[in-house]
């Protein structure tokens, strides 16, 4: 499976002989070489893009042990499929034993996910209750011995990508502020989200939780994947346009979940377009209202999904622990077994083994706004 899936990744890039002498090089090597690495990894940037050298980055982390399993194996893995005829969207389900991985101390320790000894005077950026950012740079140097981060300018800022060790879909990188600031929504989040897909020739998609999802809301920090999202597919008509000049159109189309798509070949014009319609929804209720956004870009087309969400209906029935970008993009991962002697936590394998396209409509249904609507 690697084999096929690397050789199709490096005619992808036409990667030549010593391209892919390199990348392997990368791929196989420990995360004490830290520094070799790196420079490895900017050498396939400037020969063959961004992309290139993250997809050889991220096989390095999954080969040293950081990601708790190989996306690309499909043991204990299984996936359910439902077309929703009403809005064209093709569900997938997908049954991940391997993110329960991440509850296991032992194992982290084993893996260099963290490290068994931390000094603790090093840290820094601490919470409330002392406990230090697990998102700060400085911070994951001490604390995350295997972990192999690699910085980004992204509109105009620096921000770092690491291989998130808890994978959701293969090629799943957290990439993290250089500055140490909420989880909140300002415009330069949609230009940053802009910068990396079109850094990355569309090859990557890139997601943003605003308050709806983000596992660490105390430091900002996108998500990247290359996996596609099924609402891409999402059934748009021409009554669902809401908005269109030049290459420029903003569309409301049927979702289960309050769904705006902006799109254009412009990317300033389609970031201020997308950030006119979240600031319009943060408007109605600046409490509460928050979003999940996902960005692509293909054939020139850059395309932003703006999912409109409230912080009081995070999570659907079935579903342990919050709903964010990638379930409301149609990819639901599902993991969670209640161990024995916890019947009333819900039972995600339950939920899987039940599964249609009625639960789907259910699982989005119960996080959808009971207002669901702002004026372009």
């Amino acid at each position: 499976m690697e084999k096929e899936y690397l050789n199709k990744v490096h005619r992808y890039f036409r990667a030549g002989p010593q391209d892919k002498k390199l990348f392997s090089r990368v791929a196989a090597a420990s995360s004490r070489q830290r520094g070799q690495i790196l420079k490895d990894v900017n050498e396939l940037i400037r020969g063959r893009g961004l992309a290139y050298g993250l997809l050889a980055l991220y096989r390095q982390q999954v080969n040293c042990g950081f990601v708790l399993g190989d996306p690309l194996r499909t043991a204990g893995k299984e996936i359910k499929k439902f077309k929703d005829k009403t809005s064209g969207v093709s569900f997938r389900l997908l049954w991940n034993p391997d993110r329960e991985l991440r509850k296991n101390h032992s194992l982290l320790i084993k893996r260099g996910v963290i490290a068994e000894h931390v000094d603790e005077a090093k840290l820094i950026n601490r919470d409330k209750e002392g406990k230090p950012c697990y998102l700060c740079q400085k911070n994951i140097t001490v604390q995350n011995p295997a972990e192999i981060l690699h910085q980004l300018r992204l509109a105009g800022e620096d921000y770092y990508a690491g291989a998130n060790f808890a994978y959701i879909e293969n090629n799943h990188f957290t990439v993290m502020s250089s500055r140490h600031r909420d989880q909140l929504y300002e415009r330069h989040v949609l230009a940053a989200l802009n910068d990396f897909i079109e850094q990355t020739d569309g090859y990557f998609r890139a997601i943003f939780n605003g308050l709806a999802g983000a596992s660490i809301p105390s430091h900002e920090h996108l998500q990247v994947t290359t996996e596609p999202f099924p609402v891409e597919g999402v059934r748009v008509r021409k009554k669902d346009v809401v908005f269109q000049k030049g290459s420029l159109r903003v569309v409301r189309p049927f979702y289960y979940i309050p769904l705006w798509i902006v799109e254009g070949r412009d990317r300033d014009e389609v970031t201020d377009a997308a950030d006119h319609v979240i600031v319009r929804w943060h408007g109605l209720n600046p409490k509460d209202y928050t979003e999940n956004v996902i960005a692509v870009k293909s054939d020139g087309l850059f395309r932003m999904f703006i999912f409109l969400r409230d912080t009081r209906r995070l999570a659907g029935e079935g579903k342990f622990g919050d709903m964010a970008s990638f379930e409301c993009g149609g990819n639901i991962v599902l993991s969670y077994e209640p161990p024995p002697g916890k019947g009333q936590h819900t039972n995600e394998r339950k939920t899987f083994d039940s599964a249609d396209i009625d639960v789907v409509r259910m699982l989005l249904g119960d996080i959808a706004p009971v207002i669901a609507d702002v004026d372009f």
